[in-house]
């Protein structure tokens, strides 16, 4: 018997309006972060502050929709504590998922929040069974994004070797290299 798990709709989120915008339209869910730099979407003018965010996962709640949280970008040095605040405040906000990408962040949600729902980030440019199976067996992944650069014949191998749950980007620009890696191309 195959079954077919319902797709999920979601969309980028820079601010309030466009996080309703999106949701009110049909997105089943928005991906959004923190105006600083524990996101790699953080662009001047976007994303939220702690008070914006709690009332936009509160309005997405209300209406039977999710958020997902970006803490996605990699700490230099001592800055890990910043990305530290950023999992505490996306625990404390109820965002319905954190999406990571460093090992070490990755190993901080894990201790300290255990039944956190984790997603592996697009930039931790993770591409084959074997490494997203080490992500869920030592991080407890429930979902991987993808990098744009997978054929849909690669995505189909990729289903038949892991039950982690598949997420892949329907347009946006092409990196020259794999996501996650894009120093590499400069």
């Amino acid at each position: 018997c195959f079954h077919m798990k319902k797709i999920e709709l979601i969309c980028p989120a820079g601010n309030l309006p466009s996080l309703k915008a999106a949701l009110d339209s049909g997105a089943d869910v928005v991906y959004t972060g923190f105006n600083d730099a524990t996101n790699a979407r953080n662009f001047e003018g976007l994303n939220f502050t702690h008070d914006e965010l709690r009332e936009g996962i509160d309005y997405a709640h209300k209406i039977g929709k999710k958020v997902y949280l970006a803490v996605n970008t990699f700490p230099q040095m001592d800055t890990y504590q910043q990305w530290y605040g950023s999992v505490d405040n996306a625990v404390k906000l109820n965002a319905d998922a954190i999406i990571l990408a460093n090992l070490g962040i990755l190993k901080y949600t894990r201790d300290k929040y255990p039944q956190v729902n984790v997603h592996l980030s697009v930039q931790a440019s993770s591409s084959n069974y074997e490494s997203i199976n080490f992500y869920k067996k030592h991080f407890g992944i429930k979902r991987v994004v993808l990098p744009r650069v997978l054929t849909v014949d690669e995505m189909k191998e990729l289903r038949g070797k892991t039950d982690v749950e598949l997420e892949v980007f329907a347009l946006g620009g092409l990196c020259i290299n794999i996501e996650g890696r894009c120093y590499l191309s400069s």
